[in-house]
């Protein structure tokens, strides 16, 4: 007969093995990928330190980080979900977040995260990363665009301020111009990023609004850059071009070679412009607020947001999740988070959580970046609606066929108006928006 002692003695060390479990998993090795779209080699320096800190203050945790071009990022997102290797950790533009949650990309975020987000964010960015009244991650930068512009070639063609309203931006841009003895532009009034949906109709949105236009209704169930204020715009552009003062042989990518006398532009491009040995950061790059145009009545201009965001299929959300608050969180008082180091000291960017603007608050104040953190106060953020991103992609096509001549103002809103409405209520009939 077997004694009663040795069975009780094992059924009180399976009953405190089982209370011990929790932390013996939390031991368990654990990897978790991280996918971003900066690839630069200065910046995957800066962010692998970050993930070496972070791994170095939780053994049992292993970060790969994943980077691939700005331009690849959305269709790796969706190709990687499709093919079951989605990374654990997104950095996504807000805009795609309403094909993300209907879709279930994304995880929901922790509550406690998501009210310390709340108090602790700027409420542009807050409304930045929120669809259908919940907050999908934390917010990175927030940037804005304004008028960039060289003070040497303003001051070569007779100007010493910028132009505040469309009229003298076109005065001022064909007075810049330049061209060789053989007709070819050397050196442009204005200039444009083609190729790129935001670097085309960011810039577009940013004089919409500063011409007291809007994007869509109030209802958002119709764009309303079809009226006179978007008209004015595209034929903004038209006049830009047929004066001289735009001519898209040189690209808004030159703008750091001096060859560009303004462009409308994002604070994150401060880190390019820094480095430039072709134009003085200190001395020859200015910035402006957007031109008001006839139907405006003060200045305005677009603020858009990235975040942080958890895969809904990965395994490890909880250590998902851990990571991003901790990239987030300020070291200590009075001091930056990790994530803010990096979006100041590497990007030149501004960071959308309050603590870590407090805590540059002498490097945010520079002559380049001081107006742009003014502008957040005025800003209007980037509608992120169901539709918005194929809107996007649909408005840069036309926009850059008006550049190219292939249309003109009036065409292109009769085209645009009704095929960006149609996807609207596609998306409402299809999702829900």
């Amino acid at each position: 007969m077997l004694s009663k002692r040795p069975v009780a003695v094992l059924l009180i060390l399976a009953v405190l093995l089982a209370g011990l479990a929790p932390g013996v998993m939390a031991q368990e090795p654990i990897k978790l990928t991280v996918l971003t779209h900066w690839g630069e080699e200065r910046l995957l320096v800066a962010q692998q330190a970050m993930i070496d800190e972070y791994v170095a203050a939780h053994p049992n945790v292993s970060i790969e980080l994943q980077t691939v071009p700005f331009e690849e990022l959305l269709t790796r997102i969706v190709t990687s979900r499709t093919a079951g290797t989605s990374p654990d950790i997104y950095h996504i533009y807000n805009l795609w977040l309403p094909e993300f949650t209907n879709g279930g990309l994304l995880a929901p975020m922790p509550e406690d995260l998501a009210a310390w987000v709340s108090e602790n964010a700027a409420a542009t960015s807050v409304v930045g990363v929120t669809y259908n009244d919940q907050l999908w991650g934390v917010p990175t930068e927030v940037n804005t665009y304004l008028l960039l512009y060289n003070k040497r070639l303003l001051a070569e063609a007779g100007y010493s301020e910028p132009p505040k309203t469309f009229e003298e931006l076109v005065e001022i841009a064909s007075a810049i111009t330049k061209k060789d003895e053989t007709g070819a532009t050397t050196q442009t009034g204005f200039a444009a990023i083609t190729g790129w949906d935001s670097g085309v109709v960011h810039p577009f949105m940013a004089l919409l609004f500063s011409n007291g236009g809007e994007y869509f209704n109030e209802d958002f169930t119709e764009v309303a850059f079809g009226n006179q204020a978007g008209l004015e715009v595209f034929q903004l552009y038209q006049d830009l071009l047929d004066s001289g003062g735009m001519d898209t042989s040189i690209s808004g990518w030159d703008f750091p070679n001096g060859t560009v006398g303004m462009i409308i532009m994002a604070n994150w491009w401060r880190a390019t412009l820094r480095a430039s040995e072709n134009i003085d950061y200190e001395t020859e790059v200015g910035v402006a607020p957007i031109p008001v145009g006839p139907s405006g009545t003060e200045s305005s201009t677009l603020a858009y947001n990235w975040l942080w965001s958890v895969d809904a299929n990965s395994p490890n959300q909880e250590a998902a999740w851990d990571f991003v608050k901790w990239m987030n969180m300020p070291r200590g008082e009075g001091e930056p988070s990790p994530m803010g180091n990096f979006l100041v000291n590497e990007l030149g960017a501004i960071p959308s959580l309050l603590p870590d603007q407090a805590a540059f608050a002498e490097d945010l104040g520079d002559h380049f970046l001081a107006p742009f953190v003014a502008s957040t106060a005025y800003a209007r953020q980037e509608p992120v609606i169901g539709g918005s991103q194929e809107i996007k992609s649909l408005l840069q096509v036309e926009i850059e066929s008006l550049f190219t001549g292939m249309t003109d103002p009036q065409s292109l809103i009769d085209y645009v108006v009704p095929e960006a409405n149609a996807i609207l209520e596609e998306f409402r009939a299809g999702a829900g928006g």
